[in-house]
């Protein structure tokens, strides 16, 4: 009888942790959706003047997707990770098919960011066509292997009767450790290319500065919350798995988008003071020998301004600019 009685206490104790486990689960939901649609509403004056009354480009598309897909997706995950409020009821095969949508869309916003995080490199490095030849075949080698990674982990993934996961295999740490080794490449190689800026002379000023802040930034924050979503997936056996998934998007689609937002709005009030370059982003300001390169909008737009220094009049001052339109040859 006594045995009965501790057997139907544990019943009731693990019901109670599970619930507790959902109503935990929701308020993060709750939360994640809120700040980033306070966050959406705060730049889209900003989006409107700076993106959208632009001209389709490469970087008008990776901003919509870095900015409004991981906020699609969570207001889809309301329907189901609201302490069951909404009423919606869910079968293993939909909750799996689910599991693959979010692999999916996760996918394609890691992939997006990465891109813009590549094309500020490469305009960093003046259009290099070795730093090409070297991330290119890095970045379609960490794409191929995130992409093996879901395509082996997703059937594999564990629920329970309300669609939330569990557990996942032990390969899913190979997914949030790969994309951090690749993401503290990118972030190494704007720090080198900063150091070596500040030692010629050209890495003090405001735009160069503002470029390494947000990269600084960007990279710290998704080191950290996908250092800890790998840790939640290899550690924890209960429903708040994956309670830092949505943490996830919110940080991703904050970082991608004042990526190319925050040089438009640089260069949007430079232009106040001086007239307007035709395509306008990274500006990175420095002195150089006699030997750079012509002016080109092969790429990343380069312009010259030969101009007097009272103290030497053989000085001379190069100014760069590069945008994300013009990386891509637009």
């Amino acid at each position: 009888m006594l045995d009965g009685v501790a057997d139907s206490f544990k019943v009731l104790l693990s019901k109670e942790l599970v619930y507790t486990n959902a109503r935990d689960l929701s308020y993060s939901e709750v939360a994640s959706v809120t700040i980033l649609t306070w966050d959406v509403i705060i730049t889209f004056s900003q989006e409107v003047e700076l993106i959208w009354k632009r001209a389709w480009t490469p970087a008008k598309f990776m901003y919509f997707i870095a900015r409004y897909v991981p906020w699609l997706v969570q207001l889809a995950l309301l329907a189901i990770n609201v302490n069951g409020s909404t009423g919606l009821e869910f079968t293993f095969v939909q909750c799996a098919a689910w599991q693959v949508v979010q692999g999916t869309l996760l996918q394609v916003i890691v992939t997006t960011v990465d891109v813009i995080l590549i094309t500020r490199v490469y305009a960093l490095y003046g259009r290099s066509r070795a730093l090409v030849g070297f991330l290119g075949p890095l970045f379609i080698a960490e794409l191929t292997f995130l992409c093996y990674v879901l395509a082996v982990v997703t059937p594999r993934l564990e629920y329970d009767d309300e669609c939330y996961v569990t557990s996942s295999p032990a390969i899913f740490q190979y997914y949030w450790i790969v994309s951090l080794v690749f993401e503290t490449l990118l972030f190494v190689l704007t720090l080198y290319k900063f150091f070596e800026a500040v030692q010629q002379g050209w890495g003090k000023g405001p735009i160069m500065q503002q470029f390494v802040a947000d990269g600084t930034w960007a990279y710290t924050l998704i080191f950290v919350v996908m250092l800890i979503n790998m840790m939640l997936y290899k550690y924890v056996r209960s429903t708040l798995t994956g309670i830092c998934y949505t943490w996830l998007l919110v940080v991703l689609s904050f970082a991608g988008s004042r990526l190319v937002l925050n040089p438009r709005r640089a260069s949007a009030l430079r232009d106040g003071s001086r007239s307007r370059l035709d395509s306008s982003g990274i500006e990175l300001t420095y002195r150089s020998g006699p030997t750079a390169a012509s002016p080109t909008r092969e790429g990343v737009m380069v312009t010259i301004e030969r101009i007097t220094d009272v103290d030497s009049w053989q000085k001379e001052r190069y100014t760069r600019t590069g945008s994300f339109e013009a990386a891509y040859g637009v």
